[in-house]
């Protein structure tokens, strides 16, 4: 056998080789990408019905996955903590590790999209909008020109003091004290509410329609039980009546006439002292 056969053999043998272990590695890469883990993280409650689309939807935009590969398998209020849920959910083991992650950071990409509400407490939100309005209002203090601040000294107005907290806040002026408007939580919650009371009106016209129906029946079926009575005691009434007048007629003592000893030893001529009697 020439050796230029025996190297090209060989070489095949080299060339098989590397493909099966090619196609090793990628049932293990295939393996690895398929493959799910459990997460578990908190969130501020409540919760809406479609809680498990808008989280696979905004863990699928922070972590770049599909949102198919997210999955929710329970939510559950925690003991001693009515305001705050449990989510389990399965996900790549990759996925797992960012979402555990940016649930804890405020200011991560899940944090500031579709899971803002649930992950961020309103009075973290309330501190942040505070720190932001502190900054603009720096920042605006700072462009004003010194000379308009020179001149106010000059005509003999007096600085209002500003507290070590911030700026005051004139509450006599309208609309001073009230809340900021236009919050997602809120507009959700009122989402809930009205999805809520449109449920509990149509349950109570259906309860409302079962109850008519049900009266009509009843009532249908107590005038048919008020007319058989009244034609059952109609025939009852004339069969007494047939029965009375029968017995008014027919006497059965004189159509059987009776012959009593009584009767017949009435007289007493007749058999105590006949005529033809031999004294």
């Amino acid at each position: 056998m020439p050796k230029a056969a025996v190297q090209l053999s060989r070489d095949q043998q080299l060339v098989e080789k590397m493909k099966v272990l090619e196609a090793r590695l990628a049932q293990k890469k295939k393996a690895q990408a398929t493959a799910m883990e459990s997460g578990h993280i908190l969130v501020s409650g409540p919760l809406p019905a479609d809680f498990a689309q808008r989280f696979s939807q905004a863990v699928s935009h922070a972590a770049d996955v599909d949102a198919k590969k997210v999955i929710v398998l329970k939510t559950a209020p925690v003991k001693g903590q009515p305001d705050v849920f449990a989510v389990d959910f399965k996900a790549p083991p990759k996925v797992v590790k960012t979402v555990e992650t940016q649930a804890s950071d405020s200011d991560s990409k899940l944090a500031r999209g579709n899971m803002h509400s649930f992950l961020v407490s309103k009075g973290d939100e309330d501190e942040e909008e505070e720190a932001k309005e502190e900054e603009k209002e720096e920042k605006e203090e700072k462009k004003k020109p010194k000379a308009k601040k020179a001149k106010k000294v000059a005509q003999g107005e007096e600085a209002t003091p500003v507290e070590e907290k911030g700026i005051d806040i004139d509450t006599a002026m309208p609309y001073g004290d009230l809340e900021p408007f236009g919050r997602e939580d809120t507009a959700q919650e009122l989402t809930e509410n009205s999805v809520q009371e449109s449920d509990s009106m149509v349950d109570q016209l259906e309860r409302a329609e079962v109850a008519e129906e049900k009266r009509a029946v009843f009532r249908a079926l107590t005038r048919l039980r008020g007319a058989a009575i009244t034609s059952f005691d109609g025939v009852a009434r004339s069969q007494t009546g047939n029965i009375d007048e029968y017995n008014k007629v027919h006497k059965w003592r004189n159509n059987h006439p009776l012959h009593h000893l009584a009767d017949e030893e009435s007289d007493v001529s007749k058999w105590a002292f006949p005529d033809n009697a031999d004294f």
